[in-house]
């Protein structure tokens, strides 16, 4: 069984995550630290800090590190912006990879073993809406910021 997620921008930096049955399970938000970069965290529908993702470098091809408990859980780095465009998530015992032909159809591995899809669609306001279909057995919370880190790396791309 497969897990479908729709990841929905709502500006500022927050995202909406709502499951199949477009109950809102996840949220995320943005605040700007005074020196330094931009920290986007990931609540669960309660409210609770998940995880925290933090900007380490912008322009063409940005990268995060992605926090957990105040310790580096893993790293996010756009390796491909435009021939395959690629985002490897790089960690102790974590290897994931988004890649695709192009932005709007992006393949998710886990150790080279395919496990969902993100697709990005565009919003009748013209905004971009992220569907991401996992395999059920490789759910993580963490993974709805893939698709956070694809619309902060891809933004406007995808047309």
């Amino acid at each position: 069984m497969d897990i479908e997620l729709h990841i929905i921008p709502r500006g500022s930096g927050k995202y909406d995550i709502l499951d199949g049955k477009e109950r809102k399970i996840y949220y995320v938000t943005k605040k700007r630290k005074l020196i330094g970069n931009p920290i986007t965290t990931l609540h669960d529908a309660n409210g609770y800090a998940l995880y925290t993702m933090i900007r380490t470098a912008a322009g063409m091809k940005p990268s995060f590190d992605i926090i957990f408990n105040d310790a580096l859980l893993m790293k996010a780095q756009c390796t491909s912006l435009y021939v395959d465009p690629t985002i490897t998530f790089e960690g102790k015992d974590i290897n994931y990879k988004l890649r695709g032909k192009k932005h709007s159809e992006l393949t998710l591995t886990k150790d080279r073993e395919e496990i969902g899809k993100l697709v990005t669609e565009d919003q009748a306001n013209g905004d971009p809406i992220y569907t991401l279909t996992i395999k059920d057995k490789a759910f993580d919370d963490f993974i709805p910021l893939f698709a956070v880190a694809t619309d902060k790396s891809f933004s406007g791309k995808n047309k």
